[in-house]
């Protein structure tokens, strides 16, 4: 009789777990068919999205190749103010050799001659 009633228990607790499973694999099954839905829109969406990140990634380099290109005529540019003040200078300072200097020369010059024939006049006058 003990192995009646336990195989009365352990049918009713097989059945037990069998009503409760049923409902969990149903879930399941719906579960499954979301995320196959899920996947499929996925899908269809990154693809484009794979295609639009390849454009972009293509356009930044060319963009950056450009930028690089530019910044290096900058600084070809940049060099070449640089030369172009140094040659101002040098030739302001042979201006300065070239004109400055005779012209203070010139000037004593004729500052001497002016005090010289004042100096005349004043002998003269006496």
């Amino acid at each position: 009789m003990i192995i009646i009633v336990s195989v009365a228990v352990i049918a009713a607790a097989f059945l037990v777990a069998v009503f409760y499973a049923v409902p969990v694999l149903i879930q399941v099954r719906r579960t499954a068919r979301e995320v196959e839905k899920l996947a499929e829109v996925l899908q269809t969406q990154i693809t484009p999205l794979g295609k639009d990140l390849a454009i972009i990634s293509h356009e930044m380099r060319i963009i950056l190749e450009s930028f690089h290109h530019q910044a290096y005529k900058v600084e070809e540019g940049i060099a070449a103010g640089r030369e172009i003040v140094v040659s101002l200078r040098d030739f302001e300072k042979e201006i300065r050799e070239r004109i400055e200097k005779p012209l203070l020369q010139l000037s004593a010059l004729i500052r001497a001659v002016n005090v010289g024939v004042a100096t005349l006049i004043g002998l003269f006058r006496r």
